[in-house]
């Protein structure tokens, strides 16, 4: 999947209807990542590995759509505003990156 077709599938899933957003998405997407990739090999990743492995990519875009939807309240467990609650299950998008995603393991 292109970059670009990632962003079209975050926007739909957020109902986003114009490119006003095109920018932010695409600087979560890139974040998203290399916290994928970091977190998979331990911060030792081959110079090879340019992109995130295909079986993660839902991972990551969905890991956009977590940050992107609590934009503005990261680190919180929950968020009140005029009387309204919510709850977050992760505190940010790295928090959900390393919920998903299985790391390598490195033999000596």
């Amino acid at each position: 999947m292109t970059h670009t077709e990632k962003i079209e599938s975050i926007k739909a899933i957020l109902d986003i209807k114009d490119n006003t957003e095109d920018a932010l998405l695409g600087t979560y997407l890139t974040l998203a990542k290399n916290e994928i990739i970091a977190w998979m090999y331990d911060g030792k990743e081959p110079e090879t590995v340019v992109d995130v492995p295909k079986k993660y990519e839902t991972t990551q875009i969905m890991a956009v759509v977590s940050g992107y939807t609590i934009r503005g309240a990261e680190g919180q467990k929950m968020h009140y505003e005029n009387g309204v609650q919510r709850t977050f299950v992760y505190d940010d998008m790295v928090a959900y990156i390393h919920s998903h995603v299985i790391p390598m393991i490195e033999v000596f």
